[in-house]
C-alpha cells in the first residue's frame, strides 16, 4: 500500500473531481476523464443506426436488441431532413418509418442511451448530405454559412426535430443525453465574425431555444483541423464536448494484408486540442462503404476481420478514450433513391451487423471489450503513466499503453504488436507495478493482429486481482463473485486473487494443466493456467468463482441486464454462455427465462445466482441440470432440421414500360421547362433551363421530350447529369440515337448524337428527342462545383444542321415522379420512386391488375432499346418462430448494357426497389440492392426484410428492364434466396399491410 500512496502522491492528483456541464442541466456532466450521467461515471459505447436505412419500425427493437446484447450501451442516431420534408415547410415525423418517437421509445425500452445527430447536415452517404431536396434548385440559400435564406430553411426543421429530442432528453425521462451540433464542419478561420462561427451558432441557439439542455457535441473530419473546442482558439460556436472522426483501417479489398496501422497519436491530440474533456470518437471505424465499381462487403475480408475490433478498439481504450461511437454498427440499406452518388443500394458498411441483420465475429468480438468497460469503474478515471515500444515488457516488437487510476492505483496495460500489421507470434514478459511491489509475469503471448488488456488491482466487488494476464471480459456479484477471462487457446493466462491464506480450487471441464502459488508478499494466491479447446470452470474456496473461456466461446457468452438502465451494475446482470443471441432475461423465483435466437443446436448454460429450478427457452420450459458451481443447464434446439421452402419466380407478366419514345405520345399534362433563369448556383448550358429540381422532379428517373421542327436537324449535343454512375439514353422519333451507358467516375456526361447514323426519319413538324435520365442522388456539399444543389437531369441540349449552324429545340417537357414534391406515397416515403411510366401509374405497387398483360420472363428480356415492366407473385409461409433473412439474386449474360430495378410490395430500389448495375465480366458481379447496372457493378444479392416482404403472406415483385443499346437485354437469373434461419423469440409474425398501401385508380392521371 505504501507504493500505491507514494504512487498517488508523485501523481498530485486530488481524489475529488469537479464535473463541468452546459449550466442548463447536471444531469449529463464531465471532466478530462469521462462523461457523468446522473453525477455517476459512464463509458459511452455506442454503435450508430439509421433508421430510414431500414424502414420497418417493427425491426428497429430487432437491431437495438442486438447491440445491447453485444455491448453496447448507447445508440448513435442520424436524423435525416431529407427524409421528413418532401416540400418546404411540410413534415412527417409520424408515418410508418418516420416514426422517431417510436424509435426513441424503443431505444429507451432496450436501455441504450441515445446520442442525437439532427444536422440539419448530416452527410452519412445520404442523398444530399441530408439536406431537404427541395433545396437543390439553389431556394435554400448558400450551404452550411450564416446565409439568411439558408437559415430560414433550415430552422423550421429544427424546430421540429428539436420538439421531439427536447421531450425525450434524460431529463425528461428519455434516453437523450447529448445532441451534436452539425456534421464534420471543419473551422478553418478562427475568427467571431467568421460565417462558419455564426453558423454553428445559429444552430446553437435554435436548439437551445428548441428546449435542448444536454450538452452539445461536435465531429471532428478527422486531424485535418482544430473546430468547435472550448480549449482551442474558442472565437464562438465551440460546443460542450469535442470529438474527433477516425478511419484508420486503410484495407485494401483486394489485398488483406494491407492497411492495419494504428494510430497513436490520439492521446496526444486530445491532449492538445480538449484537454477538459473526456476524449471522444463520435464516428470511429466499424467498417467502411465501398463506391459503384468497386468491391462489394463481401469480399472486402479485411473489413470483417475480428482481429480489428480487438486491436483497433482496444487501441482506444488504451489511449483513455472513454466515450466511442462505432459507424456503422448497423448499415442496413439506401431504399429508393435515398443514397448519396458516392454509394450504391447497399449499405452494408461490413457492419459488425450485417444488412441482413446477422451478427458477424467483428461484432461478437466488440462485445468482449463493450461488457469489460461496462463494469470497470477504474477504467473511467485514469492517466498516462508510460508508453511506448518496449515499454513494461521485455521484447521491443510489442507496445505498450500504460494507463493508472489516481485514485485507486488501478492498472491497465494495452499490450499490442509494435507493427501493428504483424502476422507474427510474439512471446514476452511483462513488468507490473502493483499494490504488492513490482512483479514481472512470464509467458504472455501475443498472435499477429492481437491485444491484450492487462489489469492490475482490479478489483470486483470486495474482492481483487493483484494481476491478471488473461482478459477480464466481466464479473457479476451475484450469489458468489463470478469473474469471466478470454484467452486463444495454448495461451497462458495468470492471475492472483487476494487471499489471507492459499486458495484451495476445483476445476471443472476442459484440463488447463493449472498450477497455483503464493505471491511473493503471502497476501494473493498466483493462478497459472493454460487455456484449452472449451470452457472451463475453476471455483475457489474463498467463493470465487472463475469461467475460464477460449475465444470461440467468449464469443457465445452474454451477460443480459436485469434493469432497463443503459448503465448496468455487476450485480444487475446474469450470464449466459452457449446460443447465438441473447435479447433479454429474467429471473422468477427458481425459473431463469432467456429469449434470444440460435441456429445451431447447443447447450445453453446460465448462471443467473443460487438456482435449482428451469431455464425456459424462448417460452419453452426445457429439461435442466445443475452443475455441481451453482448454473444450470439445458439442450436448446438449433434450426438444422427446419425445412424453409422458398418458390420459383415465374408466371410472369410483362408490359412495355416506355411508351413515352413514341413521337405520338401524349404529354400533354407533362410540366414545360419554360424557365429562362435558376437559382442554382450552376448555371444552364442552355435554355430554357432543363434541370429536374427547378420544376419540382428530385428523385429517381426523369423522362424529357423535347420538340423540334424541319428535316435539316443531323445531331444534338446533350449534357446530363445523374451522380456517379449514372447512364441515359436518347430516342428521336422512336429510334435510339445514343446515350451514355454510365461511368463509375463520371457524374455528368454528354454525347453527340448522329441522327444520319441512327437512319432516323425526320419530320416537318413535331420531331421528337425523349431523353431517358438515370439518377444515382444528389451530391453531398464535399462534391464541387455546389453540392446537393449540383444539377440534375439535362444540362445543356444544342440541336445542330449538317452546316453545323445551330437549330432551336421549340419546346421541352419533362416528367419525373408521381407527383413530384407532393410526397404521395407518405408510408413509403418521398425517395422511393422515379420517373418510369410503370412507376408513375403504379405497377409496382401491390393489387395492380395485370390479367390484361401478355406472359413474359426477365429471361427473354428484350431484343433492342427500351424499357421493359415484369410483374409476377408469390406466396410465403415461414414457421412463425424462424427469422429468415431473404434476398433476391440476379445475374445477367456478360457484356449487358441495362439498369434494372426492383420493387417488393411497392418499394423501390433501396425501400426494396432494386436498382443494379452489373460488372462486364462474370466473376466480378456483386451485391448492390437497387441498381442492377450489369458493367458498373458491384452488387447482384439485395437482402429483403420482413415488412418490406411478407414472410407470411403474400407478395408482389416488379422488374424494371432498361437495356441502352439495340443489342437488348435480358436476365439469366432472378431468385429467392435464404441468407440463413435462426429460432427466434422475435416476432417476425405481423401483419405488414400498413407498410404496403396499394394501387388505386388516382394513378393514373400521371401517365
Amino acid at each position: 500500500m505504501r507504493l500505491r500512496n507514494l504512487i498517488l502522491s508523485l501523481l498530485g492528483i486530488a481524489a475529488f473531481v469537479y464535473a463541468s456541464d452546459d449550466g442548463l442541466t447536471d444531469v449529463v456532466s464531465w471532466d478530462k476523464y469521462s462523461l457523468l450521467v446522473n453525477g455517476k461515471r459512464v463509458f459511452i459505447n455506442a454503435g450508430e443506426f439509421h433508421y430510414p436505412r431500414l424502414p420497418v419500425p417493427e425491426l428497429w427493437m430487432d437491431v437495438l436488441q442486438k447491440f445491447k446484447a453485444n455491448g453496447l450501451n448507447a445508440v448513435s442516431i442520424y436524423f435525416f431532413w431529407s427524409y421528413h420534408s418532401a416540400s418546404k415547410g411540410v413534415f412527417d415525423f409520424k408515418t410508418s418509418g418516420k416514426d422517431v418517437q417510436r424509435l426513441l421509445d424503443m431505444a429507451k425500452e432496450a436501455g441504450l442511451y441515445v446520442i442525437a445527430r439532427p444536422g440539419p447536415y448530416i452527410n452519412g452517404e445520404t442523398n444530399a448530405g441530408g439536406f431537404a431536396l427541395w433545396t437543390s434548385d439553389g431556394s435554400g440559400g448558400k450551404y452550411r454559412t450564416n446565409n439568411e435564406t439558408f437559415y430560414q430553411a433550415w430552422l423550421p426543421y429544427v424546430q421540429e426535430i428539436g420538439a421531439i429530442l427536447k421531450a425525450n432528453q434524460i431529463t425528461e425521462g428519455g434516453p437523450v443525453i447529448l445532441n451534436q451540433i452539425e456534421n464534420e464542419l471543419q473551422e478553418t478561420t478562427h475568427q467571431a465574425n467568421n460565417t462558419l462561427v455564426l453558423y454553428m451558432e445559429q444552430i446553437e441557439q435554435a436548439f437551445r431555444d428548441a428546449g435542448i439542455v444536454v450538452p452539445f457535441i461536435s465531429n471532428e473530419k478527422g486531424e485535418r483541423s482544430q473546430s468547435w473546442s472550448t480549449d482551442y482558439e474558442d472565437v464562438g460556436g465551440a460546443v460542450n464536448i469535442y470529438g474527433l472522426d477516425s478511419y484508420p483501417g486503410g484495407f485494401n479489398c483486394t489485398n488483406p494484408d494491407s492497411g492495419f496501422n494504428l494510430v497513436r497519436n490520439y492521446f496526444q491530440w486530445f491532449a492538445n486540442y480538449s484537454f477538459t474533456q473526456p476524449s471522444f470518437l463520435p464516428e470511429f471505424e466499424a467498417g467502411y462503404f465501398t463506391p459503384w465499381g468497386g468491391s462489394f462487403y463481401d469480399d472486402c475480408l479485411a473489413e470483417h476481420d475480428p482481429e480489428f475490433a480487438d486491436v483497433y478498439y482496444k487501441n482506444n481504450v488504451g489511449q483513455r478514450v472513454t466515450m466511442q461511437n462505432f459507424y456503422m454498427a448497423f448499415g442496413g440499406t439506401n431504399w429508393g433513391h435515398s443514397a448519396a452518388p458516392v454509394v450504391y443500394t447497399s449499405y452494408d458498411y461490413s457492419a459488425p451487423l450485417r444488412e441482413t441483420r446477422e451478427v458477424q465475429d467483428k461484432f461478437k468480438q466488440t462485445k468482449l471489450l463493450g461488457l469489460f468497460v461496462r463494469v470497470t469503474a477504474d477504467l473511467l478515471e485514469t492517466v498516462m503513466e508510460s508508453n511506448g515500444t518496449g515499454n513494461a515488457v521485455d521484447n521491443e516488437a510489442i507496445w505498450t499503453w500504460v494507463l493508472r487510476n489516481p485514485d485507486t492505483g488501478s492498472g491497465f496495460y494495452l499490450a499490442q504488436q509494435n507493427i501493428s500489421s504483424s502476422r507474427d507470434i510474439e512471446s514476452f514478459s511483462i513488468s507490473l507495478n502493483t499494490s504488492a511491489g513490482l512483479i514481472t509475469v512470464p509467458n504472455v503471448q501475443l498472435n499477429g493482429r492481437q491485444s491484450k488488456l492487462v489489469v492490475t488491482d482490479y478489483q470486483f466487488g470486495q474482492n481483487r486481482l493483484l494481476y491478471s494476464t488473461a482478459e477480464v471480459l466481466t464479473y457479476g456479484l451475484l450469489d458468489v463473485p463470478v469473474l469471466l477471462f478470454y484467452l486463444d487457446p495454448g495461451q497462458v493466462g495468470e492471475f492472483a486473487l487476494e487471499s489471507s491464506a492459499p486458495l484451495r480450487y476445483k476445476i471443472y471441464g476442459s484440463n488447463t494443466n493449472a498450477t497455483s502459488g503464493r505471491v511473493s508478499n503471502g497476501t494473493y494466491t498466483r493462478f497459472t493456467y493454460t487455456q484449452g479447446e472449451k470452457p472451463t470452470v475453476v471455483k475457489f474456496s474463498n467463493g470465487v468463482l472463475a469461467y475460464l473461456l477460449d475465444l470461440q466461446s467468449a464469443w457465445t457468452f452474454f451477460a443480459p441486464p436485469m434493469t432497463s438502465d443503459p448503465d448496468v451494475s455487476p450485480s444487475q446482470h446474469i450470464f449466459v454462455l452457449g446460443p447465438y443471441n441473447v435479447r433479454s432475461a429474467s429471473v422468477s423465483d427458481d425459473t431463469v427465462s432467456i429469449q434470444g435466437d440460435n441456429v445451431n443446436a447447443t447447450t445453453i448454460e446460465v448462471y443467473a445466482g443460487n438456482l435449482t429450478g428451469q431455464i425456459i427457452w424462448n417460452n419453452a420450459s426445457l429439461p435442466t441440470q445443475r452443475t455441481p458451481y451453482g448454473s444450470l443447464t439445458a439442450s436448446i434446439p438449433g434450426t438444422e432440421d427446419r425445412a424453409v421452402e422458398l418458390p420459383q419466380l415465374n408466371s410472369w407478366k410483362t408490359a412495355n414500360s416506355f411508351p413515352e419514345v413514341a413521337r405520338d405520345y401524349d404529354d400533354g399534362a407533362w410540366t414545360v421547362c419554360n424557365h429562362t433563369t435558376t437559382l442554382s448556383p450552376v448555371a444552364p448550358i442552355t435554355r430554357p433551363v432543363l434541370f429536374s429540381s427547378d420544376y419540382g422532379f428530385y428523385t429517381g428517373i426523369k423522362v424529357y421530350r423535347g420538340y423540334f421542327s424541319g428535316t435539316s436537324a443531323t445531331s444534338a449535343n446533350i449534357t446530363v447529369s445523374g451522380g456517379l454512375a449514372f447512364g441515359w439514353s436518347a430516342w428521336l422519333n422512336g429510334v435510339l440515337v445514343g446515350g451514355d451507358p454510365g461511368n463509375a467516375s463520371l457524374a455528368s456526361t454528354w454525347a453527340l448524337l448522329d441522327f444520319k447514323q441512327a437512319n432516323v426519319t425526320l419530320y416537318p413538324k413535331n420531331n421528337v428527342l425523349t431523353v431517358l435520365a438515370d439518377y444515382h442522388g444528389h451530391d453531398e456539399t464535399s462534391t464541387g462545383p455546389a453540392g446537393a444543389e449540383n444539377p440534375r437531369g439535362i444540362l445543356g441540349a444544342e440541336l445542330f444542321a449538317g452546316n453545323s449552324s445551330n437549330l432551336t429545340f421549340k419546346e421541352w417537357k419533362i416528367q419525373g415522379n408521381a407527383g413530384g414534391n407532393k410526397n404521395i406515397d407518405p408510408v413509403r416515403g418521398p425517395m422511393n420512386e422515379g420517373g418510369l411510366y410503370g412507376e408513375r401509374v403504379g405497377w409496382h405497387l401491390p393489387g395492380f391488375d395485370t390479367s390484361a398483360w401478355r406472359e413474359g420472363s426477365p429471361s427473354t428480356g428484350l431484343s433492342k432499346a427500351g424499357v421493359a415492366w415484369y410483374t409476377t407473385t408469390f406466396s410465403l409461409n415461414i414457421d412463425a418462430d424462424l427469422d429468415v433473412p431473404l434476398g433476391l439474386e440476379l445475374d445477367a449474360p456478360e457484356g449487358t448494357v441495362a439498369r434494372v430495378m426492383i420493387f417488393i410490395n411497392g418499394y423501390v430500389a433501396a425501400i426494396i426497389a432494386v436498382r443494379l448495375i452489373l460488372s462486364e465480366a462474370k466473376n466480378n458481379l456483386r451485391y448492390q440492392y437497387g441498381k442492377y447496372v450489369p458493367h458498373i457493378g458491384p452488387q447482384t444479392r439485395f437482402p429483403v426484410p420482413p415488412g418490406i416482404i411478407n414472410n407470411r403472406g403474400n407478395n408482389t415483385l416488379s422488374v424494371s428492364l432498361w437495356a441502352q443499346t439495340n443489342a437488348g437485354a435480358r436476365l439469366t437469373n432472378i431468385t429467392l434466396f435464404a441468407y440463413e434461419k435462426y429460432q427466434t423469440s422475435f416476432n417476425f409474425n405481423q401483419d405488414w399491410s400498413y407498410l404496403q398501401p396499394g394501387w388505386t385508380e388516382d394513378r393514373l392521371q400521371y401517365a
